[in-house]
């Protein structure tokens, strides 16, 4: 019976197949049934394998449907814990009618000069905190509350490292603590959320995690920590709170602006009362203005924008994110800053922060992150980076690359025993990987002409490091001469290849070596006066006999040719 019957019925025992097949069959039928299994094994493999690389799209979009699903997951939880919440401030209220009576005069009196505590806030943020000169740079923007929080790992909940949180009225920024700083300045700024994409869910006291809260932005969740049940309580209260004041202020706005639109165009379709072309043009252009920004901000792409930015970062489609920033500044490059746009700015602004380090991340090099891409790889991160005004970072980042890169195919390089074989590699890797970057530079860089300069000083510098290596080589181990003047040839015709794009560093290459070459040929040219001269001291200097005429001529024009021009002075008996 076929084996891969007996093991695809709905009933097999394996332990009964097993101790049924070693009782009643010999030795070379136990073998080939382990050969029949391997066999199957094998053709199950490939079989899955395939499979695999079949269903690779539909993998692909149940991770996302999962992936979905689970924001979902958490969006209801936080609905659940919202109600809650609410359910149980309606419960206070009611028990307690004249909690809010005693609380009003508190909040009224808290509210009585909201610009001096503004100023106020912000000063402290700027005082307090390295970096956070955009974040106080939006006008409206107040401190609502602030404290210390413990991060955590989100897989292993252990405690990661300490940060403050400084809850603002339309977002959130994280700073990390700054050890063994003296002055006012104590922690640097970190990360900023904005209130409206974020949702904030209550952990459950599990083990050693306690007091803890998990704070959502898509694709990815931060776990913090508070010292007390009360402290926990008072940041859930207070986000919950203000997400919803600033959801409340952002439809008022909306409102206004629509009520404004409605009111102009009422106004101007009603009002026949001439004016001085003065109040006229005042008016027009207040009215133009007032239009523009209502027009603007009420576009459904640009209030759409930080999502949409957010998404793209999250799927890493960086030329999509690049192609929104471009298209929101030019359709706001002719726009009046205005208070309302600049809070909008600072928002792009931010993305457009997160945007940049996402492609520099692309660039940069870290020990799990493979170096087998090539320069075309780093092409599609540098061309985006250029696009954001960032050429500098990207020439930098790229020539970094290309470094380690060099570094790393160096490093495959294994010595034989032979140092001709093992310079011949290095060169060809080295000087074709030199002119790779060349071409590719040019192809990333291609109007950017102040940055060909650095190509220049980067190439000097890994000829530098090139030439360590090639002088340890050579010049170190005891080759012969012959050895050496092969690797030296070898090394310049190589790097006379560069200047297929443009660059010379012949001259670089032999200030390099020079000296070592003056020094191995010095040293060879002493060691063989001394051979010179110690077999001379101990030849017999006994006259030779050629025989013939011809004989001794032929010797003569031999040591003629290697500079003993006056032998024909020693010659007797002709």
């Amino acid at each position: 019976m076929d084996i891969k019957a007996i093991l695809s019925k709905p009933g097999f025992d394996p332990e009964y197949y097993v101790s049924n097949l070693s009782s009643q069959d010999g030795e070379d039928m136990l073998l080939e049934t382990k050969q029949n299994v391997q066999i199957l094994a094998d053709e199950t493999a490939q079989a899955l394998k395939k499979n695999v690389y079949k269903n690779y799209s539909q993998f692909i979009e149940t991770a996302k449907e999962i992936s979905v699903l689970e924001g979902e997951m958490y969006q209801l939880s936080h609905m659940l814990t919202e109600q809650k919440s609410l359910m149980s401030s309606m419960m206070e209220m009611s028990l307690i009618s004249d909690k809010a009576i005693v609380d009003e005069p508190e909040e009224e009196k808290e509210q009585e000069n909201p610009e001096e505590d503004s100023r106020r806030n912000l000063a402290f943020l700027l005082e307090k905190v390295e970096g956070c000169s955009s974040v106080t740079e939006v006008p409206g923007r107040q401190l609502i509350h602030n404290g210390e929080l413990i991060e955590l790992d989100s897989e292993t909940f252990t405690c990661s490292h300490p940060v403050h949180a400084f809850l603002l009225n339309d977002s959130l920024m994280i700073a990390s603590l700054l050890p063994h700083r003296r002055g006012p300045v104590r922690f640097k700024f970190q990360v900023l959320y904005e209130l409206d994409s974020l949702a904030v869910v209550n952990v459950r006291d599990v083990d050693t995690v306690k007091n803890a809260f998990k704070i959502l932005k898509f694709p990815e969740s931060r776990i913090y920590q508070t010292d007390s049940t009360k402290s926990k309580r008072q940041w859930l209260d207070i986000l919950e709170d203000s997400k919803k004041k600033k959801a409340a202020r952002d439809k008022q706005k909306k409102e206004a602006a629509l009520r404004l639109s409605e009111q102009q165009a009422a106004q101007s379709a009603d009002d026949n009362e001439p004016a001085t072309p003065f109040e006229d043009e005042e008016i027009s252009v207040i009215q133009q203005q007032d239009e523009m920004e209502s027009s603007v901000l009420n576009t459904d792409w640009i209030q759409e924008l930080p999502e949409d930015l957010d998404m793209c970062i999250a799927q890493r489609d960086f030329e999509g994110a690049v192609d929104r920033v471009e298209r929101v500044n030019e359709f706001l490059k002719d726009c009046p800053r205005t208070p309302a746009l600049k809070e909008f700015k600072a928002r792009i602004d931010h993305r457009i922060k997160q945007l940049t380090e996402g492609l520099m991340s692309e660039l940069q090099v870290t020990p799990e992150r493979s170096l087998r891409g090539g320069p075309r790889a780093a092409r599609r991160a540098v061309a985006q980076l250029i696009r954001l005004g960032k050429s500098a970072q990207a020439c930098e980042l790229f020539l970094n690359n290309r470094s380690a890169i060099i570094k790393y195919n160096i490093r495959q390089l294994k010595f034989e025993g032979s140092t001709t074989l093992y310079i011949k590699r290095l060169c060809t890797g080295f000087f074709s990987s030199l002119s790779e970057t060349g071409r590719e530079f040019m192809k990333a860089f291609p109007q950017n002409y102040g940055c060909y300069s650095a190509i220049v000083v980067w190439s000097h510098r890994e000829l530098k490091i090139f030439v360590e290596m090639f002088k340890r080589q050579v010049f170190g181990g005891k080759s012969n001469l012959s050895t050496i003047a092969e690797c030296v040839s070898l090394a310049r015709q190589h790097c006379q290849e560069l200047h297929s794009i443009g660059l010379d560093l012949s001259f670089t290459l032999d200030v390099f070596i020079n000296d070592d070459i003056n020094r191995v040929i010095q040293e060879t040219k002493d060691q063989l006066i001394e051979a010179i001269k110690f077999r001379a001291g101990d030849d017999l200097w006994r006259p030779m006999n050629h025989l013939s005429k011809a004989a001794c001529n032929r010797f003569i024009e031999e040591m003629c040719a290697i500079g003993f021009n006056h032998l024909s002075n020693f010659v007797y008996g002709k």
